[in-house]
């Protein structure tokens, strides 16, 4: 309840002053616009019912291209100028042609691909349900190699050389992955069922069920910071001014958070289920689950 009522009077502060980040665009998707991603000019959403991947143009805020991939795409990533999308309901990762606008590869993958990554030359993809972690090369669509880390494995990151992979569900912590030996060492954080992961100011960002950004240390698994994001917080990014973004679905809001003092900035509103977030042309984005667009805030 304390968590709660500070972020609601950080918002009303932040909505007082004109301080926060103004909404400067709204680009309409469809319903349930899922995963977003930035690269090769545009922005990238996976349309999650529709089963479409839409491209976003940022210079005029429009989406220039619809390409039909299957229904129940979220997780989405750019890699080998490739943009690649994983379905839940398929369980399937597909490559697109962003050129062809069209899929070129289909890749069979555990049961609910959660989350994707790149890093370390590769591909990366968590099965939630089948507690497998997927490593697969971009220049030929294969999977190299499955990692059987067990648990709900989530979000994923890379980071030093290791794969770190974020346990969801009944889960309560990180594990760092060597991707060599296979090995997992267990990261304790103290909290529940950790989801989105993130690379940010030299640390691993990630938000959990219990209403938490945290940022923790990769090189010795230590949290160097809990900030209160009440609710269900979920896609974490970094902006140019290197402020840490966090989207969260319940209340509908994104928080800034400064990485130099671990204190929270602002909270505002954001679109309804407000999913996941990504930098792009200077400004965020803001995919709106629960609704049919995606924001973009200054």
């Amino acid at each position: 309840m304390r968590a709660a009522l500070a972020t609601a009077a950080v918002l009303v502060a932040a909505a007082a002053s004109g301080t926060g980040p103004r909404v400067v665009a709204r680009v309409p998707t469809g319903a349930h616009p899922c995963g977003a991603a930035a690269g090769l000019g545009s922005v990238w959403v996976a349309v999650y019912d529709a089963g479409t991947l839409v491209r976003i143009d940022p210079a005029t805020n429009r989406i220039v291209r619809r390409i039909h991939v299957a229904r129940g795409i979220c997780p989405i990533a750019i890699a080998a100028g490739a943009v690649w999308v994983a379905s839940d309901r398929t369980n399937v990762l597909y490559r697109i042609d962003p050129r062809r606008a069209r899929v070129v590869a289909r890749i069979p993958v555990a049961a609910w691909p959660a989350h994707l990554a790149t890093g370390l030359g590769s591909l990366w993809v968590s099965g939630y349900e089948r507690g497998v972690v997927a490593r697969v090369d971009p220049r030929t669509s294969s999977v190299q190699r499955v990692y059987a880390v067990g648990g709900n494995p989530s979000g994923l990151a890379t980071v030093r050389g290791s794969l770190f992979v974020a346990f969801g569900r009944g889960g309560t912590s990180l594990g760092r992955l060597d991707p060599a030996t296979g090995t997992l060492e267990p990261m304790p954080l103290s909290h529940a069922a950790p989801g989105f992961l993130r690379v940010a100011s030299g640390s691993l960002w990630t938000t959990t069920a219990d209403g938490f950004a945290l940022r923790v240390d990769p090189a010795t698994g230590q949290v160097l910071g809990a900030l209160p994001v009440p609710g269900t917080p979920a896609g974490i990014a970094v902006a140019r001014d290197d402020t840490i973004w966090v989207a969260e679905k319940q209340n509908n809001t994104v928080t800034r958070i400064d990485p130099r003092t671990n204190q929270i900035l602002d909270v505002t509103g954001a679109g309804p289920g407000a999913l996941d977030v990504v930098a792009a042309a200077g400004d965020m984005w803001v995919t709106s689950y629960a609704g049919a667009d995606v924001r973009r805030f200054r």
